[in-house]
């Protein structure tokens, strides 16, 4: 399953960025994510970009908080949220960021492995812990293979995924490796790990048909 570019701190790559995808649907891992779902509660979008995620959760019931470092992207999503939704938008690093309370699903598509391996090591027990008994994470993995590796992101084989996940039930893992391109239109060597993964505990109750 494909990712998309990230927009880093440039302005104009970002709003490239932010104009080419705010209106496409939400990434297809919500597809594999929506039948596991508890009927209604709390969602964090971790790295929400322009927000579609967040408008799928939101029009699933949940209510949402969504997190990116570009107030950008977030104005973006707040020009399409619905009157009165039930969201919180966060302006934040994950460095930086200060969770309050845990989460029935944690959504982190295309975000986490932009971190530095040593900020990723210290913030995935974070989302781990945000997760309730029996709440799920859905998101992707960089794999060590993609075109970015010679960057500062953070990358795992498939046995380090895993690991990740260990206090985990994976629902769904899936390594995939292609020569594409990044949302914006750059070619791309992808390699990358999509996971649904419901945490140990109790187990809420799936969304009906």
């Amino acid at each position: 399953m494909k990712p998309e570019f990230a927009p880093w701190t440039d302005p104009v790559r970002s709003k490239k960025y932010f104009e080419t995808t705010a209106d496409r649907p939400a990434h297809g891992i919500f597809d594999i994510l929506e039948p596991h779902l508890p009927p209604m509660g709390r969602a964090l979008d971790l790295g929400c970009g322009a927000g579609r995620g967040t408008l799928r959760l939101l029009s699933l019931g949940f209510d949402v908080t969504a997190v990116d470092m570009s107030d950008q992207g977030l104005e973006f999503l707040r020009q399409r949220l619905p009157k009165d939704a039930a969201a919180t938008l966060i302006c934040s690093s994950f460095q930086d960021l200060k969770l309050e309370g845990r989460y029935d699903v944690v959504v982190a598509v295309c975000s986490l492995f932009f971190l530095p391996p040593p900020q990723f090591a210290t913030f995935w027990p974070t989302v781990v812990e945000a997760i309730v008994p029996g709440g799920l994470f859905a998101g992707l993995f960089l794999g060590v293979n993609d075109s970015w590796k010679d960057r500062t992101f953070t990358l795992h084989d498939r046995h380090e995924v895993e690991s990740l996940l260990s206090d985990f039930e994976i629902v769904h893992l899936v390594e995939d490796e292609n020569d594409g391109e990044t949302a914006i239109g750059e070619p791309k060597h992808w390699h990358t790990f999509s996971v649904v993964a419901k945490k140990l505990g109790h187990l809420v109750l799936a969304r009906p048909n």
